[in-house]
């Protein structure tokens, strides 16, 4: 359990150094990441903001 946990932290550490040293792949994937809140927003987010507006 405790290795599987490393292992996880681990690649998420490279993950993160990697996008800060490499400004293109970190701006590919905010513009990935922002596209894809903006496609779940249009179809799920704006109804439910909307009810919590009302609320």
């Amino acid at each position: 359990m405790s290795k599987k946990s490393g292992i996880i932290m681990t690649a998420i550490g490279a993950g993160v150094t990697y996008l800060m040293r490499n400004k293109q792949a970190r701006n590919k994937l905010f513009s990935t990441v922002s596209g894809m809140m903006k496609g779940s927003n249009s179809s799920n987010g704006s109804k439910k903001v909307q009810r919590v507006d009302i609320n």
